[in-house]
This record gives C-alpha cells, structure tokens and sequence, in this order.
C-alpha cells in the first residue's frame, strides 16, 4: 500500500478515524496525567504551554472529529500537522539523545511504549495530508510566529518539559531546527492547485 492508497483508505474507511479518535482521546488523557506533577508545580497560565504532547494530541482528536462531521478548518489543520510532527520527533530525539538514563533496564518498556507512541504522532499527522489546502502566506506567518512564541517559552521562561539531560541548549536548539524544518516543509512542498502535497 503506497501513501496514496493510504489516505484514500483512510478517507473511505470512517472506523479507521473512530479508531484513531478512539486511541488519540486515551492517549491525550495519559499524556495529561503524564504532566500532572510538572502541572503542580507552575502557575496555572503556564499550564498550556507545558504538556506539548497532549495538546496536538487533543488538537487531532478536534481535528478527526471536525472531519466526520464534514468541517475542517485548514489553519487547525495545518497547525495539527505541523505539531504533530514537531512534537513527535522532538520526543523521539530527546529520548535517544539521553539515551542511557532513559532506556534503563527498570524504565525500558514504559520508555518504549513513549518512544512507539510518538512515532504514532507523526503518522496521525500524515492522515491530515490528503485534504490539507494550500496555506496562504498570512497563515503561514501565524503559524511559524506561534511555534517561535512557544519556542521561546519552553526554552528562554522554561516552559519545556522536564528533561534529565543538563544540554538543554541542545534540545532547545533541536526544538527550534525543527520548527524551522516543519513549516519548512509545508511551505516549500505545497501546491497551490492540488493542496498542500
């Protein structure tokens, strides 16, 4: 099964979305209970900017169930997707950049299940692809000025979730490559007859 053949498999299949939902809704409230103490700990104004993960995850679920009701929304669109994919390789990179304290024996498997999770994040993301529009310049511009906003926050206020690894300049500049390279993509690969790809 190509890329094509997926989204149209995705489209025609309403019980793959509910399924996704389904798994996105459960991932979303683990993902919330995950940054609970973190939560606790910061005012709560803060409190959105701080669990990345559940939010875009939570922003999928709004995006699936605006779908199967026939609405979208091509900025939440894109701005899910761009997330997605940031959030989701972010993860994946911390997780192998602190390799040794993360994959210990005792936390082997729960970190596994996070590392196979996150990877889920970007294939939710691809879901998204098929009937993305072209973004217009303006929502291009939010978008990548939203992303720097929390950029800034998680990195420069310290906003970002906690990390063991005492390179947090790395991660941040990670986080910011990533930004770039996210928007990136869909601003160079769009096409303005077909959709975004």
């Amino acid at each position: 099964m190509d890329i094509i053949e997926f989204f149209h498999w995705f489209k025609a299949y309403p019980l793959t979305r509910y399924s996704l939902l389904l798994a996105s809704i459960i991932g979303t409230a683990f993902g919330f209970y995950y940054y609970e103490w973190q939560l606790s700990t910061y005012p709560v104004y803060y409190w959105p900017l701080i669990p990345d993960s559940p939010v875009f995850t939570l922003m999928y679920v709004l995006v699936l169930a605006a779908y199967s009701l026939g609405r979208r929304s091509n900025l939440f669109d894109t701005f899910t997707f761009i997330g997605l994919n940031k959030i989701g390789i972010w993860t994946l990179f911390v997780l192998l950049y602190d390799f040794d304290y993360y994959f210990t024996p005792e936390t082997c498997v729960f970190r596994s299940v996070l590392f196979l999770l996150h990877i889920g994040m970007v294939l939710c993301a691809l879901t998204l692809v098929k009937d993305m529009k072209r973004p217009t310049f303006t929502m291009m511009g939010l978008i990548l000025y939203v992303f720097l906003v929390l950029d800034y926050f998680d990195y420069i206020i310290g906003t970002h979730p906690y990390l063991h690894t005492p390179r947090v300049d790395v991660v941040g500049l990670a986080a910011l490559i990533l930004t770039l390279g996210c928007w990136g993509v869909v601003w160079l690969i769009r096409d303005k007859d077909k959709g975004v790809f």
